[in-house]
């Protein structure tokens, strides 16, 4: 076997210690406020602050930290409210689920509301001295969401819309207006989410809503992201046509659409409060983040155009208003994690994470056409240094599967590229991005066309002689793991990584949590009618057809995938002669973030690419960093 030449790798434990995790972006000010997890922190979500001129830094009290559990992958943990001209930061506690604030740099928070068996998130600031938020009780007749007002001084909770399944977005302007948005089972809120509008009115010692109204949105025309205009209309993203865009609402004109550009505005609703729109300066220009070709960028509207901003190189995640123009939080290509303030280009921006040591391997948007005339897209990741030959090549599988690969640093793709290996980050059918028609084609497909886009990715790559489709792997999240498993029954990987992936639909069917108790309804189809296809497609059934190892990594506290899963298709795979290995992690859920569990599960992996794809790296180049 030759050694293909190429700089020394990516240690697996630094690769590890560099995930990081930032989201809930906020602002008061110019002030930048977010949510980061911490792996060395046992995955602690801390609160941090940046200024133009400073550097970020951790603001929350020693030991406590945020994040919400409604609908299970939470979010919206995280509100800034001004306070006689200083910051009060409101926030969800992980280990109760209670409202808790402080100001930055507190020694310790105070408890503002707690309900047994209650979950809140999407905070945002309401009238003056409370937010609102969506509400998750789960009762003993089942899960009730609505949307809640809290007094921050008395700790007084007020119900303001109830009777739907779901909700998120709670949005208040100072003038009384109030926006969110709603859906109901069976539909998940990318296929249906509604947009309603409405006014809040004193009403003795609390709030009425009065004048509810349906803006936009139903069954195939979602609609999301509402945002208040000063001039008194309400701007949200809204998909007809294919594609999702920005429109303007008003009780005098109606719904107008605004822009009409050529990617998607917007992102689907698997975390509360993530935030894609924003008004620059007031009643100034609209900005958005546009998802296009793999990439994920900020956008203003100009005319009807979406047009691009300077920004850091690699994917925006969230946007914001700041007193002077906009705010993002992304992932670059040479940088785990960034917040930046945008006018006209980079007014200044902050890298978040510590340094990636060497030369970095970014992101190129890849397109094939296969065999029925279809087009699949990707990105690639070239491997570091080079050969004599096409590299071998690890095709990674998104979760979901309604979400998209986007480009941006990601240390386990470093340490495998460092290592001479290739990723193919697949953005199958199902993936948002490249429209609804797009997303729409893993209808009732689930198991079947994101697989065969998979491999119609790494065949068409092989055939261009970018990658070696002989030595081939395959890897997912979640979903991604899903897929993953079942690329295996095709004949083209040696071998397959799932981490806390789906390995039996019916069981995962009867199991999992509310927010998706009806998704497979539309991906493999209503039971108990379609209890054969269930059958058929899952993983755990199909070990007989299937071909190479198997790496199985599972939080043993998974309430969205049940660590069941795993054990039977292992079991499974064992039962019928495969060579596999189970990795479990007690108290991890469905996202690993202590910082020792991720390193045994990157160890794991890169040790099984090393292994089955005939991977050689001298051992006097595997460093610590």
């Amino acid at each position: 076997m030759t050694l293909e030449a190429h700089p020394p790798p990516l240690s697996v434990d630094v690769a590890a210690s560099l995930k990081l995790s930032a989201s809930c972006l906020r602002t008061l000010g110019d002030d930048l406020f977010w949510i980061e997890g911490r792996p060395e922190l046992g995955g602690a979500r801390v609160v941090m602050r940046a200024s133009v001129l400073g550097a970020a830094q951790v603001i929350s009290p020693p030991g406590l930290s945020l994040s919400s559990r409604v609908h299970e992958y939470g979010g919206g943990a995280l509100c800034v409210l001004a306070t006689s001209g200083q910051a009060t930061i409101i926030g969800v506690r992980s280990s109760d689920q209670a409202i808790v604030a402080f100001a930055p740099d507190a020694a310790e928070a105070t408890v503002v509301a707690c309900e047994p068996d209650t979950a809140f998130g999407d905070l945002s600031p309401g009238p003056i001295g409370c937010v609102v938020a969506v509400r998750e009780r789960h009762l003993d007749d089942g899960v009730v969401r609505d949307i809640v007002l809290i007094e921050l001084a008395a700790g007084r909770i007020h119900q303001l819309v109830a009777g739907r399944d779901f909700f998120s977005d709670p949005r208040v302007h100072a003038d009384g207006r109030f926006a969110w948005c709603a859906w109901d089972h069976p539909s998940m809120p990318w296929d249906a989410s509604e947009v309603w509008a409405g006014r809040l009115v004193p009403a003795g010692d609390s709030f009425a809503l009065e004048r509810p109204t349906l803006v936009a949105g139903g069954q195939e025309q979602p609609a999301s992201s509402p945002v208040h205009r000063d001039d008194g209309s309400l701007v949200l993203v809204h998909e007809r046509d294919d594609r999702a865009q920005l429109w303007q609402w008003s009780s005098d004109r109606g719904l107008v659409q605004v822009s009409r550009g050529s990617g998607e505005v917007g992102q689907p609703l698997w975390i509360l409060g993530t935030t894609s729109v924003a008004i620059a300066r007031g009643d100034g220009d609209l900005v958005c983040i546009e998802r296009s070709g793999g990439r994920s960028v900020v956008a203003r509207l100009e005319g009807a155009d979406l047009v691009e901003l300077p920004c850091v190189r690699g994917s925006v995640e969230e946007i914001a208003t700041t007193t002077s123009g906009v705010a993002v939080l992304g992932t670059g290509d040479e940088h785990l994690g960034y917040v930046a303030w945008l006018d006209e280009g980079i007014e200044g921006w902050q890298a978040l994470g510590p340094l990636v040591p060497g030369p970095v391997s970014t992101a190129t948007p890849v397109t094939v056409e296969a065999d029925d005339g279809r087009e699949v897209h990707g990105l690639l990741y070239p491997p570091r240094g080079g050969g004599d030959r096409p590299p071998p090549v690890v095709v990674f599988c998104h979760g979901g599967p309604t979400g998209q690969a986007l480009g941006g640093l990601n240390p386990l793709i470093e340490a495998l590229t460092s290592r001479g290996m290739s990723v193919l980050a697949a953005n199958y059918a199902g993936s948002t991005g490249f429209g609804a028609s797009y997303r729409h084609r893993l209808d009732g497909r689930w198991g079947l066309a994101d697989v065969d886009d998979c491999v119609a990715l790494l065949s068409g790559l092989a055939e261009r002689g970018l990658v070696d489709a002989d030595r081939a792997a395959i890897r997912g999240t979640s979903a991604g793991g899903f897929t993953a498993l079942l690329g295996l029954a095709t004949g083209a990987f040696r071998g397959a990584v799932s981490w806390y992936g789906v390995a039996d639909l019916v069981t995962l069917a009867q199991s999992t949590h509310d927010f998706e108790a009806h998704y497979l309804d539309r991906l493999v189809g209503p039971l108990p009618e379609a209890i054969a296809v269930y059958e058929q497609r899952s993983p755990v059934n199909r070990v007989g057809e299937m071909a190479g190892a198997a790496l199985l990594l599972q939080g043993l506290d998974d309430p969205v995938v049940p660590p069941d899963q795993a054990a039977a298709m292992a079991s499974a795979l064992q039962a019928n002669g495969h060579e596999v290995e189970l990795v479990e992690f007690p108290g991890e859920s469905h996202g690993f973030r202590r910082l020792e569990t991720l390193v045994a599960a990157f160890g794991a992996e890169v040790s099984f690419y090393e292994r089955h794809l005939g991977v050689e790296v001298a051992p006097d180049s595997i460093q610590s960093q």
